[in-house]
């Protein structure tokens, strides 16, 4: 496995730098979402009006009581931070195969991928729960800590090569 991922021709490095960079992008659309009152624009989860993409249904958007804007807010939120989950496995397991004599790099990424479920737990309970602020802030301080799982294998990455 190692030799075929050798063959790959991005580096682990940048890897690590990308999912980083999609995983604050999500914090920061996170904190827009928020800023413009669409934290329950999509109204249930993991779906937004019970569709995977309300903007193909004209009449989800003309009868909501949120505007199109914040609907896709949420929705974009979503969407990305489900992006960012894929790239925080995919990131790990390149840590112990291109890493595995690297504990910071390993445990770090391993870290993020396991604190991931309970981000993922939480954003449903934000939903589901009204805005809860013990859920919300809990939910921003694992996004959080998450990011700095990420930040220390990219900088250990970075400055290993």
């Amino acid at each position: 496995m190692r030799t075929t991922i050798s063959r790959i021709p991005v580096e682990y490095r940048h890897i690590a730098g990308f999912t980083l960079l999609v995983t604050y992008i999500v914090m920061l659309l996170g904190a827009y979402t928020s800023a413009i009152g669409a934290g329950l624009s999509c109204p249930d989860w993991p779906t937004c009006y019970g569709t995977w993409v309300p903007f193909l249904q004209s009449d989800i958007i003309a009868n909501s009581p949120y505007s199109a804007l914040q609907i896709f807010a949420e929705w974009a939120h979503r969407g990305l931070a489900m992006t960012a989950g894929v790239l925080i496995v995919a990131t790990t397991l390149g840590a112990w195969v291109t890493y595995r004599n690297t504990p910071i790099i390993k445990w770090s990424a391993t870290a993020a991928l396991v604190l991931l479920p309970l981000q993922v737990i939480l954003g449903g309970l934000t939903v589901t729960e009204d805005l809860q602020p013990i859920i919300v802030t809990t939910h921003l301080g694992v996004a959080i800590l998450i990011l700095l799982c990420l930040l220390t294998t990219c900088l250990v990455a970075y400055l290993r090569r």
